[in-house]
């Protein structure tokens, strides 16, 4: 007598085109604990099959319509892990072993022996809860794997905040320090009737309250994610903008700030306030490297190619070092020192990238660097305005 079927894998599909054989083979089971469900050909056989997906399948190979050969394919791509165990005549030994290579659990010979049937139905069950089991472990290592990995995210997160309230509050100070000073010379100079000294101190004051305005304006912008509400804009209006709003800054460093007039016009979709705002760091950056030189220039052209336009930024000042050509678009790393937050490059290219589009830059050590904001191009709007003011 066989071993009752554990209640997980005890539903049978029997499929066979003779009748006695059906009605005996499933007598037999149902009295081993087997729910049994008969077909008596393939087409019926796979619609039942469809309906109860049973544990096991049981079938002749040898069936008008659809034989066993094709309904073990069809049964195996409906579901892989279905076993299929075949029932053959003794001369069909080839069709049996190409069965077993279309990944049938086992094959029997009829006349159909007791004992042979429930050893190839115990090892049919033996691979399903083989396969249940490497299920569970898979599931659970995958489980194990996503909870090391969230882990490993958080730990990288919390070094991540650390790095940048570390690089915040070092900022901070350091713009703390400035209104400091400015606010004692602005004291000083009231006290001893030094106008000069006074001015002084008020000029450092409004400096270092816009480095923090700088500073606050672009945390939001980097932090915020955002689609930006795009309209068509000719690149060299907001190439002359930003020349015009930096002109005093450059003029007060010494360093002569031109916009390229022979520059070809460029349209892209933009919003204009964010694109502006990214193209101003990149001249104000500019702007810093060529004051560190004598006669610094900064030159703005605008520039395209396919289907890409461009505005370029080029200063002749020391150019990159190779650190800071390496880590130039990494948080809060600054060329500047004190002065600089490391956030200006980031925000140029965070826009740029929303934009669909990209900050890229040439080092020319030691003449200087060439910084790129790159976007897709479109044709001009039909009555050549668009939405510049």
């Amino acid at each position: 007598m066989a071993v009752q079927a554990p209640p997980a894998y005890r539903r049978v599909l029997l499929i066979d085109d003779e009748p006695g054989i059906r009605r005996m083979m499933s007598l037999d089971l149902q009295g081993e604990g087997y729910e049994v469900t008969t077909a008596p050909n393939g087409e019926t056989g796979l619609a039942a099959f469809r309906r109860l997906n049973p544990d096991i399948v049981i079938t002749d190979l040898k069936m008008p319509g659809i034989d066993g050969i094709e309904l073990l394919g069809r049964i195996k791509l409906m579901s892989p892990d279905t076993e299929v165990i075949v029932i053959t005549g003794h001369g069909d030994m080839e069709l049996a072993i190409k069965s077993l290579q279309l990944d049938a659990s086992d094959f029997i010979t009829k006349p159909i022996n007791d004992e042979a049937l429930y050893v190839a139905l115990k090892r049919a069950q033996d691979r399903l809860a083989l396969k249940a089991e490497l299920r569970s472990y898979t599931h659970e290592l995958e489980d194990k794997v996503a909870e090391a990995t969230e882990k490993a995210l958080a730990v990288e997160r919390l070094a991540a905040v650390g790095q940048t309230v570390s690089s915040l509050v070092h900022s901070i100070k350091n713009i703390l320090s400035g209104l400091r000073g400015g606010s004692y010379m602005v004291e000083e100079g009231i006290g001893s009737l030094r106008a000069e000294v006074a001015g002084q101190g008020l000029s450092m004051v409004n400096r270092n309250i816009r480095r923090l305005a700088d500073l606050v304006r672009d945390l939001l912008t980097f932090c915020k994610p955002r689609t930006p509400e795009l309209s068509p804009h000719l690149l060299n209006d907001l190439a002359a903008e930003a020349v015009q709003n930096l002109a005093a800054e450059a003029e007060e460093r010494g360093v002569r700030l031109e916009l390229d007039s022979s520059s070809r016009r460029a349209w892209a979709l933009v919003e204009r306030p964010a694109v502006l705002d990214a193209l101003m760091n990149l001249v104000s950056n500019a702007v810093d490297a060529a004051a560190e030189v004598e006669q610094g220039r900064v030159t703005v052209a605008v520039g395209g190619r396919g289907q890409e336009v461009w505005i370029s930024v080029a200063d002749n000042g020391p150019g990159l070092e190779p650190e800071a050509a390496q880590k130039i678009f990494q948080g809060f790393f600054s060329t500047k020192g004190a002065a600089g937050t490391g956030l200006g490059l980031m925000v140029s290219q965070k826009t740029a990238c929303e934009h669909g589009g990209r900050v890229e830059f040439e080092n020319r050590a030691p003449d200087g660097a060439v910084f790129c904001l790159v976007l897709p191009a479109i044709e001009p709007p039909p009555d050549g305005g668009g939405a510049n003011p």
